[in-house]
């Protein structure tokens, strides 16, 4: 893990610790003799880096000291604005970046590959609150604003926090297999291991903040997810015509009408089937999909698992 003055203290030890428990329980459970990882960090200078919280961390080698690395993850925090400025930082990013097997960043650490010219013709996540910089500072590559976690080949970009867990956990997953990933998250007391295409948060959440036209239709879409919701049935509704309609709509939201219906049905869907046991034709039928294949579609193109697949790891 890439540390500097100011980074977020749990964007480095949340991923950190997943892999260090996983070289554990491997360790212990399966009798692997050699550690499956070892974690370290590295900084642009070896000794103590202070964090964002105050806490010192220390760097046990500078970026000069030549070793090998699988998996380079840059954290985020305050201080990215500083070292996404360093050009010996971005230097050294840009020259390792083609040896490593996976490169990846934690929250707005993403912003620091950006500058690094790293993230070109790749879709890219960080939290939400930092996307719109992202597009900006890497005007090449896709922001995918709503994602836990993505993968583009060997980038693996996450948003803030514990996401990072949540991406180091799908990189276990990838080397050890599904049951050593979740049983080290069982280990760590995650709710669950969420995959990566979870939204980041609530829409009904989005909607109440949206104090105008556009806020309101937004909260009567999430309340009738069994309605009409196409185009001109919503149009009706702005009472706008459809073209202006679906112009204004995607400028607000970033996204066209039929994509943000899309997604907050498949969310809707999520929740029913995390709440408890009921049958899937019903939950289809009562968030507005014309039938339980329809769903499948859906989850598999949002999400990237079947609803059936959902419910094995999330449902109660």
């Amino acid at each position: 893990m890439l540390v500097y003055p100011g980074a977020q203290i749990l964007d480095i030890t949340g991923p950190l610790e997943v892999f260090a428990r996983t070289a554990r329980w491997l360790r212990d459970h399966a009798g692997l003799a050699k550690s499956a990882y070892e974690v370290e960090l590295i900084a642009m200078h070896r000794g103590p880096v202070r964090t964002s919280g105050g806490l010192q961390l220390i760097a046990t080698r500078s970026i000069r000291e030549k070793r090998r690395i699988d998996t380079l993850l840059v954290s985020g925090g305050i201080g990215q604005e500083n070292a996404a400025r360093n050009p010996a930082l971005l230097a050294w990013l840009r020259a390792r970046a083609g040896d490593v097997e996976r490169l990846g960043s934690i929250c707005n650490g993403a912003l620091i590959l950006a500058r690094a010219g790293l993230l070109d013709g790749r879709t890219v996540t960080t939290h939400w609150a930092w996307c719109e910089r992202l597009a900006a500072a890497a005007p090449r590559a896709r922001v995918d604003a709503d994602a836990i976690y993505v993968q583009s080949g060997r980038l693996y970009t996450s948003a803030g926090v514990t996401a990072g867990m949540d991406l180091a956990l799908s990189l276990v997953e990838q080397d050890w297999g599904s049951p050593v990933a979740l049983a080290v998250a069982q280990e760590l007391v995650m709710f669950l291991k969420r995959p990566g295409g979870q939204s980041q948060f609530s829409r009904f959440l989005q909607a109440q903040q949206r104090d105008d036209e556009f806020g309101r239709l937004e909260l009567w879409i999430l309340q009738n997810l069994d309605e009409d919701l196409s185009v001109p049935a919503l149009a009706a509704r702005a009472s706008m015509s459809a073209r202006h309609f679906a112009r204004r709509f995607t400028q607000r939201f970033g996204v066209t009408p039929a994509a943000y219906v899309l997604r907050a049905r498949v969310e809707a869907a999520r929740r029913r089937i995390e709440e408890g046991p009921s049958r899937m034709k019903a939950i289809a039928r009562q968030c507005g999909f014309a039938d339980e294949q329809g769903m499948r579609r859906a989850f598999r193109r949002t999400l990237g698992v079947a609803p059936l697949e959902y419910r094995a790891r999330f449902g109660r």
